[in-house]
């Protein structure tokens, strides 16, 4: 185990832990801040998850729920989301906004695919 005295491999351990921990932290602020995003604008995504919900179970029923079909089920459910907050909120969602409903939407799908309804 002498490769881990030479300083060389020490600093560049150094470094990549220093990156890894930088990612992870950069993720978890990500899920917290979609987290406050969703709560904050769940009049406008409640009713577009359920619209979303529902037309997975029936792609589900029909057995069309394939990789295709619940990309445009889950973009369908975007484009409402935004054109809901465009009209109430009078501007243009973020990209954070709506990477954190596009996130909450995929959840969804994941949790029909899994079973739940």
């Amino acid at each position: 185990m002498s490769i881990l005295n030479n300083e060389a491999v020490q600093a560049a351990l150094v470094a990549l832990i220093v990156v890894a921990l930088n990612a992870l932290a950069q993720w978890v602020r990500a899920q917290v801040s979609f987290k406050k995003i969703v709560d904050a604008y769940w009049c406008y995504v409640q009713p577009v998850a359920e619209a979303v919900r529902a037309e997975v179970v029936k792609a589900l029923a029909e057995s069309k729920a394939d990789t295709p079909t619940l990309k445009a089920i889950l973009t369908k459910g975007l484009v409402k989301w935004a054109d809901s907050f465009r009209l109430n909120e009078r501007k243009e969602p973020t990209a954070t906004q709506i990477a954190a409903v596009e996130s909450e939407l995929a959840q969804v799908i994941e949790a029909v695919l899994n079973g739940g309804k």
